[in-house]
């Protein structure tokens, strides 16, 4: 068998300081990084959600500057103009109401240079800026926005998208506004203001100079882009309706979400003009990247924490085992049988204690040693008595008197069978000076005692004996064991009795309690409860039989007073049980029930 490699006493408790002082390090390194990480996360969010707030608030105002100008461009005099014409449905004046609008949409372009171009539509035809390009191929009524005006009746936002109004693709924001008119003077029908908006104007306003690694966007109330980005990170968050998840409903707000096992923060505002949002995004990482230099502070700490406790824990080891090391020496002095040894006791600690205890059990070992001796005597005294009950005058007096008798009246088969049965008894009671014997034995023992005492007692009784299971046979008992109890039932069960008598030794097996029961059962005169406990108390000479067999169990089993169960009434006979573990020793149960 191999040898099992184990550490010493000293490795052990040097790794353990060790192991303690690295978990101490890294689980203050862990939690201050992780409350580091959590506040700086928390501030990121705080300060990026006043930054995207001031951010709605600019769009706003500057939208709101845009929505004062329409205003104005659409109370001027031409504008006004414009629309008495095409209420009255007078459509010769096209190119002077052309000229006249083209100075004021100068103007508002002018007052608002994120205005890329102004785009009137009306039934008597288009009005636009003559110093831009118009796009002859499509009007008005060609574009998506058209029907969108059809179907929401009212002022609408457009996303971004290319300007098809006008040539060079420009990428605008569109706001389609019906004109604000005087219902008592003429009625409009069909008239619509196109206002293009730059995209990237747009955008400088929502996302100024990057704050912290944080992307600001406009998404509108389906989370959907309002302007063309081209940063990855957008898309994907928008894509993957993570921005949908994260904004909801809500006017403002601030979260984390993941991405591609990646969180970020997500911070966003509404804006109050339409239903748009502005939205922020910045990886987590890249905020908390700043703490990297806390990681390798940790790092350097736990391994100055490692060398110095290296140092420290050699000395603080030694002195922590000066005083096993004296109870080792005393324990060695103690194996060789050296009982006066003793461990000295110069403190009060946990140590010191055990050595004091040591003591103590050295003492009580001495005691037990004297007690074994003395149960060894009492043991063989025992055992002798029991040896010379079995040898009793009486029984063989009557024995030998029987056998004399028998012969004379010229039964000699009867009386060899005696002979063989007292021989056979002795035999099988000196079982070679051994003090366990099999139950194959013992019952082969009490029967040879029943068969002479039937001789003895013609016709006082008969007996029976069972056994469930033959295996049962080889469990090991001692000897001696049944002969007592028979005896018992003999002498005082059936002592009053002329004939009838009948005996029963039944032995079972509880596989599920792992104990066989041995049972003497007899039909004589019985007890009752008060001379049961007297019985088992061995305070009555009547009980000597069963008070002698507890003694002798108790010295092969210890003090289990369940080892023997008695279960008798007057006139009704009486049950005695003893119980053995399939393993050889006794059941520790305090009662039986037959």
């Amino acid at each position: 068998m191999p040898k099992k490699k184990t550490l010493s006493f000293r490795n052990k408790l040097k790794y353990a300081f060790l192991g303690i002082t690295m978990m101490a390090v890294l689980v203050t390194g862990g939690l201050s990084y992780s409350i580091s990480a959590s506040i700086l996360e928390k501030n990121s969010l705080t300060l990026t959600q006043d930054s995207v707030n001031k951010s709605a608030r600019i769009v706003d105002e500057k939208l709101s500057k845009l929505m004062l100008i329409m205003m104005t461009f659409m109370i001027s005099e031409p504008f006004k103009d414009l629309l008495e014409s095409v209420s009255s449905g007078d459509y010769g004046d096209y190119y002077k109401h052309l000229n006249n609008m083209d100075n004021v949409f100068s103007q508002a372009r002018m007052a608002e240079p994120l205005i890329h171009s102004i785009y009137v539509s009306t039934p008597m035809g288009d009005f636009y800026p003559l110093s831009v390009n118009r796009n002859r191929a499509v009007t008005f009524r060609d574009t998506p926005m058209y029907q969108r005006m059809l179907e929401e009746q009212r002022n609408i936002w457009v996303e971004g998208h290319e300007d098809q109004l006008f040539t060079g693709k420009q990428r605008v924001v569109t706001l389609v506004l019906e004109p604000i008119t005087d219902s008592t003077l003429f009625s409009l029908s069909d008239v619509y203001v196109v206002v293009n908006i730059r995209e990237s104007g747009l955008r400088r306003l929502i996302e100024p100079e990057s704050e912290g690694g944080a992307t600001r966007f406009l998404v509108n109330s389906n989370a959907e882009l309002v302007g063309l980005e081209s940063n990855p990170l957008i898309k994907q968050a928008v894509d993957s309706g993570m921005i949908g998840e994260a904004i909801g409903n809500a006017e403002a707000g601030q979260t984390t979400r993941m991405l591609h096992d990646e969180d970020y923060l997500i911070n966003f505002a509404s804006l109050g003009l339409n239903d748009w949002k502005i939205v922020s995004i910045q990886s987590k990482n890249n905020v908390l990247k700043d703490l990297i230099y806390v990681k390798w502070m940790i790092a350097i700490i736990a391994v100055g924490c490692f060398a110095i406790a290296m140092l420290v824990s050699g000395g603080l080891i030694r002195y922590l085992l000066q005083p096993i090391k004296s109870l080792q020496s005393v324990m060695k002095r103690v194996e060789s049988n050296d009982l006066t040894a003793r461990f000295e006791v110069k403190s009060d600690d946990e140590l010191a204690q055990i050595g004091t205890r040591f003591n103590r059990m050295l003492e009580q070992i001495i005691g037990l040693i004297d007690e074994v001796k003395e149960a060894e005597m009492t043991k063989r005294a025992t055992e002798i008595k029991a040896l010379s009950a079995q040898m009793d005058p009486h029984f063989l007096y009557n024995t030998l008197n029987t056998i004399y008798w028998k012969m004379k009246l010229k039964k000699t088969e009867e009386s060899q069978h005696m002979v063989v049965s007292l021989s056979r008894l002795f035999q099988l009671g000196l079982n070679k000076g051994q003090e366990y014997t099999t139950l194959e034995k013992e019952l082969l023992h009490v029967r040879q005692y029943l068969e002479l005492q039937k001789y003895c007692y013609e016709e006082l009784f008969d007996y029976e004996i069972e056994v469930d299971d033959p295996s049962l046979e080889q469990l090991r008992v001692p000897r001696i064991m049944l002969q007592p109890l028979v005896e018992n039932s003999i002498i005082h069960g059936f002592g009053s009795m002329e004939r009838g008598g009948h005996m029963r030794i039944a032995v079972h097996a509880d596989r599920e309690r792992g104990e066989c029961r041995i049972l003497v059962i007899d039909n004589g005169a019985g007890v009752d409860k008060e001379t049961v406990n007297a019985l088992l108390g061995q305070t009555t000479e009547k009980g000597y039989a069963i008070g002698n067999l507890l003694s002798r169990l108790r010295l092969y089993y210890g003090e289990e007073a369940g080892l023997l169960a008695i279960e008798s009434e007057p006139g009704a006979g009486m049950t005695v049980a003893i119980v053995i573990s399939l393993e050889g020793g006794m059941n520790d149960e305090r009662t039986w029930t037959g």
